[in-house]
């Protein structure tokens, strides 16, 4: 008989059933009782006021390179403004990183700029309509690779196709900062005074820039941007000096000006007076696989750029912040971000590496310094837009091109010197040239770097792709020439063959050219090393073939000390390898005392 108060028989199941229906709740309640935890946590006034302060700082260094960009993309600077605080606030809020600064960028110009023709600078080119389902498609691929838990990978990504990414990049905006100075009917440089004070506005712009944080005091390090003092001085040239002596150079209200018709966004298929595509062409029966052809690859190649500059740029700031970063929330915030900016007509963004890492080298850690940039830029679209027609052209140039210089990697070069150079010539010419990498890394910076924009047709994504597999392939051919073996007989007449390195494609082919199935004995053992182990298929194979022919032989051949991840592969792939013949690795295991055994009641 059941005893009183005893589930009934069902109960006890249907009750574990709704426990472990409300495990995942509790998980997803708690993840966001610490992010709200996290977002309140270490807040003080100094720290409101620096993140406030470092926010505004920031917002005003990165309107004016959004518009740059904007150039760059061949599109319109609103395109970009409001990509740039979309996708900053939502990867300010809800990323995987905090004290990182997300927006337009580089990276996401310089793809965008391939697919969309110049159409005059502050124009849209031909085809910018598919622009923005690209940027969509680019955030739906970013949180599939979120969801994948594909961010792991960025370790992957070597050292030298970083450098060469970073210098790659550096060109492609510099090459960009040389359009305004060419006339858009000619294609001509200018010339005369416009060319002499456009010229005078970028290198004031330069120096501004590059050498009022280097004041010693700390309004000008922490405080007033210097880009924003570049721009104003700029102002003051173009209408205090240039236009009162008869001249002129071009401002944005010129090129691209800004209204109230272009101060909010709007879905990018909705027509205004500010913002206007026309599909019909595009959505042409004869076309329309040449569209969807040219959206799947310019949002595949935004993802890709997109999320390797992200994760790099959040390694960078969790060097300096010394707090773990969360790849795959990085990603998917990014993804929301740029499904959002694609819809109401924006480029789209990621990362900005450069922002970034200023905000942590000025005290910025968390998310209200990144957040009140975003908002800033929001405000200065939204509310203060005619103020941004004023600025000249030659200024976000100017501005544009400092970036350059920091952002390429100048020690490279020498890199790429020594590397050239005889050891002779190196000790010569002094210890600059001392540090001296193998020319196969330094070949990997250039191609990276030329193929980011030599020839036509190539980006800075393929230029990764490209620098990734000469790594990979390096790599791999190193590693094969790891694999070595000894050659011995006990007194029986049993031959082992003792291998060290790991066994995969490189190396099958040195291990068979070592067996000899002709002249062995009828006993053979093959004894692992302990860094010895099967990699991959190839590597079944070759073990599967040569057992198969030393049995043919009538001989035995047997596979000893295979570690357990070896062991592992070849039961799984057992119908593929029946032939092999193998003993596991023997771990010893030192025995611990005073611990309790296993099982026994703890109260004991």
């Amino acid at each position: 008989m059941a005893e009183a108060g005893a589930p009934k028989p069902g109960e006890e199941t249907r009750a574990k059933e709704q426990v472990e229906a409300r495990v995942p709740e509790q998980e997803e309640a708690s993840g966001l009782k610490r992010y709200a935890k996290s977002l309140a946590a270490g807040v003080t006034y100094d720290y409101v006021l620096r993140e406030v302060l470092l926010g505004i700082t920031i917002c005003f260094a990165q309107i004016p390179e959004s518009v740059a960009f904007a150039f760059m993309a061949h599109i319109k600077p609103p395109i970009a403004l409001h990509a740039a605080w979309m996708v900053g606030l939502i990867c300010s809020v809800f990323g995987g990183r905090p004290g990182m600064v997300n927006g337009a960028t580089g990276a996401f110009a310089a793809i965008i700029g391939t697919f969309i023709p110049p159409g005059g600078t502050g124009n849209n080119g031909q085809g910018v309509e598919l622009l923005f389902p690209s940027v969509m498609l680019a955030g739906l691929l970013m949180l599939c690779v979120s969801r994948a838990n594909l961010a792991r990978f960025i370790t992957l990504l070597p050292a030298p196709v970083m450098i060469g990414f970073c210098n790659g990049l550096a060109i492609v905006i510099g090459m960009a900062q040389l359009h305004p100075f060419t006339d858009e009917a000619t294609h001509e440089w200018k010339s005369g005074f416009e060319l002499m004070w456009m010229l005078i506005i970028c290198i004031t712009s330069m120096l501004v820039m590059e050498f009022l944080p280097k004041i010693p005091l700390k309004l000008f390090r922490e405080m007033i941007p210097s880009s924003l003092v570049a721009i104003v001085i700029a102002i003051v040239i173009e209408f205090g000096i240039v236009r009162n002596v008869g001249s002129r150079t071009n401002v944005i209200r010129d090129v691209s000006e800004f209204t109230s018709d272009t101060a909010f966004p709007v879905p990018f298929f909705h027509n205004t007076a500010g913002a206007s595509y026309d599909y019909s062409s595009a959505l042409a029966p004869e076309k329309l696989g040449e569209t969807f052809t040219t959206i799947f690859i310019q949002g595949a190649l935004l993802c890709v750029v997109g999320s390797i500059e992200s994760l790099m740029t959040s390694e960078v700031v969790e060097f300096y912040a010394k707090t773990p970063s969360d790849g795959s929330r990085t990603l998917a915030a990014m993804g929301v971000g740029n499904l959002l900016s694609g819809f109401f007509g924006g480029m789209g963004g990621n990362a900005m590496i450069g922002l970034s890492t200023v905000n942590c080298l000025n005290g910025g850690r968390g998310r209200l310094g990144p957040t009140c940039t975003a908002l800033g830029i929001m405000a200065c679209v939204m509310g203060a837009y005619p103020l941004l027609n004023y600025i000249p052209v030659a200024a976000l140039a100017g501005i544009m091109l400092v970036v350059v210089l920091h952002t390429f990697k100048w020690f490279s070069v020498l890199m790429m010197v020594g590397a050239l150079l005889p050891k002779r010539a190196r000790d010569k010419l002094g210890p600059k040239f001392g540090h001296k990498v193998p020319r196969i890394e330094v070949f990997v910076i250039f191609i990276v770097t030329l193929l980011s924009n030599y020839p036509k047709g190539t980006n800075i994504a393929y230029a990764v792709g490209v620098g990734v597999s000469i790594c990979a392939i390096n790599f791999a051919w190193t590693s094969g020439k790891a694999f070595e073996w000894k050659v011995s007989y006990d007194d029986n007449g049993t031959k082992y063959y003792d291998v060290t390195g790991p066994l995969f494609f490189g190396a099958t082919s040195r291990f068979f050219k070592v067996m000899d199935p002709d002249q062995d004995p009828e006993n053979v053992e093959v004894r692992f090393s302990d860094t010895t182990s099967v990699m991959d298929y190839s590597a079944l194979e070759a073990m599967h073939k040569a057992s198969a022919l030393y049995r043919s032989k009538k001989k035995q051949l047997v596979f000893k000390s295979l570690c357990p991840a070896s062991e592992k592969m070849i039961a799984k792939a057992n119908r593929l390898c029946s032939a092999i013949e193998y003993t596991a690795r023997t771990i010893d295991v030192t025995p611990v005392g005073h611990v309790a055994p296993l099982g026994l009641n703890a109260s004991l």
